[in-house]
């Protein structure tokens, strides 16, 4: 009965490491989503903006300063392909944004990149 009990609170525990892992890689997708919201007229080409703005390029900055970990870029890679899906952004305004922020982006930005390779 002992050893029941044992693994069933080892079970348990390992179920909450990833539950919180799960809720930490959502948190991470919303915070990155909010710090690259000032990008988005450039990226989608709403209003023919011919670079990105100040702020966009301090949050793509910032953003890679938070993403330290290989989980944390993929995690990302999957947020930035479903929200550039969703909301219309132009692969190409998305290749050329670290280059205009002069900023150095470790994943490849292109829309069939492979997330679960980096």
């Amino acid at each position: 009965m002992e050893k029941k009990t044992i693994l069933t609170a080892s079970g348990l525990m390992m179920m909450m490491l990833i539950l919180s892992a799960t809720t930490a890689r959502a948190d991470l997708c919303q915070d990155a989503l909010k710090i690259l919201s000032p990008c988005l007229p450039f990226l989608t080409g709403s209003d023919q903006q011919l670079a990105p703005s100040p702020t966009c390029c301090l949050g793509a900055s910032e953003l890679l300063n938070k993403a330290t970990t290989s989980e944390d870029l993929k995690a990302l890679c999957v947020c930035f392909k479903n929200a550039a899906a969703q909301d219309g952004v132009k692969s190409d305004r998305a290749e050329l944004l670290p280059n205009l922020c002069k900023i150095k982006v470790p994943v490849p930005i292109k829309p069939d990149v492979d997330c679960n390779k980096l």
